[in-house]
C-alpha cells in the first residue's frame, strides 16, 4: 500500500496534525517509506500548488508504484471558500 497526502500542515498544529502528517514522516514498521506527505506550510495553495504537487511528486511517485489499484479520498476543506482550509482550489 502507498499513502499519498496533500495537505495543510501549519507545522503540525493543523489537521490531521501531528508529527505523522510531517513531510519528513514516510512510515512506520513495515509500512516505512510507502507514505508521502505534501504538507502545506500554511492556508492559501490553491489550483497551481495542487498541480505542481501533482506533477512533480505524486505523478512520477505514482508511475514507479505502478498500482493495480488507486482510492482517492478527496475532503473538501481545500476548497476556495470553505473556512476551515483556508486554501483556494
Amino acid at each position: 500500500v502507498l499513502f499519498v497526502s496533500v495537505h495543510r500542515y501549519d507545522k503540525g498544529t493543523f489537521y490531521p496534525g501531528g508529527p505523522n502528517a510531517s513531510p519528513e514522516c514516510t512510515g512506520v514498521g513495515a509500512g516505512k517509506g510507502h507514505s508521502v506527505n505534501i504538507a502545506w506550510p500554511k492556508g492559501g495553495a490553491g489550483d497551481p500548488e495542487y498541480i505542481l504537487a501533482v506533477e512533480q511528486v505524486v505523478m512520477p511517485i505514482a508511475r514507479e508504484y505502478a498500482p493495480d489499484l488507486i482510492l482517492i479520498s478527496a475532503g473538501f476543506d481545500a476548497a476556495a471558500g470553505d473556512p476551515l482550509g483556508g486554501c483556494a482550489l
